[in-house]
């Protein structure tokens, strides 16, 4: 089941294996109170690291169609867990995506709570940015 204690397993395996994340898109948007309760169908976190080596180096359910340069998936209990490469440069935080670059606010990864959660400006920036594309 994709509920809270789910998602604390998921960031606690990812710990235990030495990936710090932060929880992003829906689960993030819930959690900074910017949507109601819902439920989800997968978990998205922000994978802050220079490349992939550590994550592909890790023996989990890959999801090869989601297997992506700015972007890799696992099935965790059934449950698809997205992680989303964060890599930073001179210019600050950034995830190259196909198409463009998502430059992140440089608050991306602050959080205050108990859980690692993406900035409120972060998920709004990459709420907006999925519109503008949307439309494009």
């Amino acid at each position: 089941m994709n509920d809270l204690a789910f998602v604390e397993r998921a960031l606690a395996l990812l710990a235990s294996k030495g990936l710090d994340t932060w929880i992003f898109g829906g689960w993030g948007e819930e959690l900074r109170g910017l949507i109601k309760p819902r439920e989800h169908v997968d978990l998205d976190l922000l994978y802050p690291a220079p490349d992939w080596t550590a994550a592909d180096a890790l023996h989990f359910d890959w999801i090869e169609g989601k297997r992506h340069s700015w972007k890799r998936a696992f099935r965790l209990e059934g449950i698809a867990v997205e992680l989303f490469l964060v890599q930073h440069d001179a210019q600050g935080w950034f995830t190259e995506l196909a198409r463009r670059r998502h430059d992140w606010p440089a608050n991306v990864l602050a959080s205050t709570g108990q859980l690692p959660v993406a900035s409120t400006a972060a998920l709004a920036s990459m709420r907006h940015s999925y519109r503008v594309d949307a439309a494009a």
